[in-house]
């Protein structure tokens, strides 16, 4: 099976509203003519965005060339309200046109944090020792390591966020590679001839933390 990943990311609540809604009712088929008149109704200024959203998601489903035409047209200038719900939309079209075309059966993942097309962006928070600070030698260390074992594990990383009391950072993850695997090595390997990184930590993809949620995690992490 492919599966294909959504580059941007999708507020976790508007994925939902998106799946439940486009699982509530069966793939269909409509002519081009039918197709073009849908899709017309995503251009006009005076269709409601819940009017727009059901269009989407009927396009969606349709599965060909020509619904994905009409949904990538809106895509480009869609109303700001649903960028998100045309992204996901966009994207599950693709999904039945691929499974179509190629006779493999064809997925996609959203996460908060998006991804390319074979790699999930995750989010890393590594801690110092209890009662120690990261120096700036071994923020560098860091650096050098976990770029290792990126490389290594095919998991490129696009950039790190350098603090006294923690350090950040976003990876893009292959399907083949656990997040645990790149992270745990990763600690695995600045702890090698000094021990300095918490063997916890935290991973996620739903967003970055803000400098509050930041503290929060850090407390979590700790007591876990």
């Amino acid at each position: 099976m492919k599966i294909n990943i959504l580059e941007e990311g999708i507020p976790f609540d508007i994925q939902k509203e998106y799946l439940d809604y486009s699982h509530s009712f069966e793939r269909g088929e409509l002519t081009p003519k039918e197709i073009e008149h849908v899709g017309n109704l995503l251009l006009y200024p005076d269709v409601p965005v819940e009017g727009k959203k059901k269009a989407l998601a009927i396009l969606a489903h349709v599965g060909t060339i020509e619904a994905f035409i009409q949904i990538s047209n809106y895509y480009k200038n869609p109303d700001n309200e649903i960028i998100h719900w045309t992204a996901l939309a966009l994207q599950e079209c693709k999904m039945f046109l691929e499974s179509e075309l190629t006779d493999e059966n064809v997925g996609f993942i959203s996460t908060g944090l998006g991804g390319t097309n074979d790699k999930m962006r995750v989010y890393y928070l590594i801690l110092p020792l209890e009662n120690k600070s990261f120096t700036k030698k071994q923020h560098k260390t860091i650096e050098a390591e976990l770029e290792f074992i990126g490389k290594k594990y095919n998991c490129p990383i696009e950039g790190f966020d350098f603090q006294d009391n923690y350090v950040g950072l976003t990876v893009l993850i292959p399907f083949d590679i656990t997040i645990a695997t790149f992270i745990e090595n990763g600690i695995k390997s600045c702890n090698e001839f000094e021990i300095f990184v918490l063997e916890h930590y935290y991973a996620g993809n739903l967003e970055i933390p803000n400098e509050e949620e930041t503290v929060r995690l850090i407390k979590i992490v700790r007591e876990g």
